[in-house]
């Protein structure tokens, strides 16, 4: 049941612009001004050149890594180094004192590996863009959609190293664009493949699946549908999921040996590739290497399910919990109409009526709290 609250009084536009689409006040905040065009002060942000990028050439972020494949050498060249020191002492001479605090002595006692400064660095320069943006609708945007693609530091080094270069390479370049553009950047990307264990797919009649007894992984198709795109009602058949997964063999990334590319970049391995055809939700892609998946990535982009999908996930993070099915009729309208216009999907959550009368009843993220708080707080320096 939708929510309704009738003869509600409507929320201020202030509060609604800062706490419910932005990140919260900060001082100075005319909430006068604020609340005299609402809609006007978050659609301005918008229009902001570039609003949503995180630079390495930000001297404000100087401990980035400019890309995945640099980050993918700091770590080789860390291991190398790691390797060096544990390599065993010559026959006959003592092992080195470790007591004065050397090199060894530190690693013993937990000196964080170089993941773990990646990782430290790429959360300061996120929680730094939050801190500064005015209103912050955009940086929302950021976390929805990271959050809706989101990869998971536990699963090991390499994932929780890239998870920060994830979000800047192939989520903030399109929180502003096309949907089907940045789920293709997305499922690119080395981090989502490694996630998803893509690189242990091999077509069972390729040459990599005959060679070597490798069968397919169905992690990275179940979720695309499932999660990323039609839904878990978005009828798909585990048929589906299956010729999806074989499209899908191939898509890989560079290992620290280069053998197929840069370390740390996607690549295509035609040897895991399954041959032949796929079929996908009723439509037959021809065989055509890493071109099929793609082609079958924009087809299920723009299927009504999709739409749906996007829309009812952005209006329970924005509106409601339980969102009126009128707000969601209306993006998934949208979403369609654009041909998955996430600009315009953005614009028509700030024209939503509802948006403006509903109850400020949503809960921030601990993140989110964490940022309004600091924000409200100002700078300490």
């Amino acid at each position: 049941m939708a929510l309704s609250v009738p003869n509600a009084v409507p929320p201020d536009p202030a509060l609604v612009a800062l706490n419910r689409f932005g990140l919260g006040a900060k001082p100075g905040d005319d909430l006068g001004k604020i609340a005299a065009d609402a809609s006007g002060y978050l659609k301005a942000e918008l229009e902001l050149l570039d609003v949503a990028l995180v630079s390495a050439d930000d001297s404000k972020n100087a401990g980035l890594l400019d890309s995945t494949a640099a980050i993918q050498a700091s770590m080789a060249a860390a291991a190398e180094r790691k390797a060096a020191r544990e390599k065993p002492a010559p026959a006959m001479q003592p092992a080195a004192d470790t007591s004065d605090g050397s090199a060894e002595a530190k690693r013993k006692s937990g000196v964080p590996p170089v993941e773990a400064d990646i990782y430290r660095d790429e959360a300061q320069a996120r929680f730094d863009k939050a801190l500064g943006a005015a209103p912050g609708f955009v940086e929302r945007l950021v976390g929805f959609w990271s959050n809706h693609f989101c990869v998971s530091t536990a699963k090991g080094q390499l994932v929780r190293a890239c998870a920060g270069a994830f979000e800047r390479e192939a989520v903030r370049p399109f929180v502003l664009g096309r949907f089907a553009d940045m789920l293709l950047a997305v499922e690119h990307h080395p981090a989502m493949l490694f996630y998803l264990d893509n690189r242990q797919s091999a077509g069972p009649d390729s040459r990599a699946g005959k060679r070597r007894g490798r069968g397919l992984n169905e992690n990275l198709a179940r979720e695309i549908l499932e999660l990323h795109t039609l839904g878990v009602d978005g009828g798909y058949s585990q048929a589906d999921v299956t010729s999806f997964a074989g499209a899908l063999t191939g898509w890989t990334m560079a290992g620290r040996k280069g053998r197929l590319g840069e370390p740390g970049t996607f690549v295509f391995d035609p040897d895991a590739h399954q041959p032949g055809e796929a079929v996908l939700l009723g439509k037959t892609y021809p065989a055509g290497g890493m071109v099929q998946a793609e082609a079958a990535l924009n087809d299920i982009a723009r299927q009504p399910a999709t739409a749906r999908h996007i829309a009812t996930k952005l209006a329970r993070h924005f509106i409601a919990d339980d969102p009126p099915a009128a707000v969601v009729d209306r993006l998934a309208e949208i979403f369609t109409k654009t041909d998955g216009d996430l600009r315009a999907l953005a614009l028509a959550l700030v024209d939503l009526p509802e948006a403006w009368s509903l109850p400020l009843t949503k809960l921030r993220s601990p993140l989110d709290y964490a940022v309004a708080v600091r924000r409200a707080i100002g700078s300490t320096t």
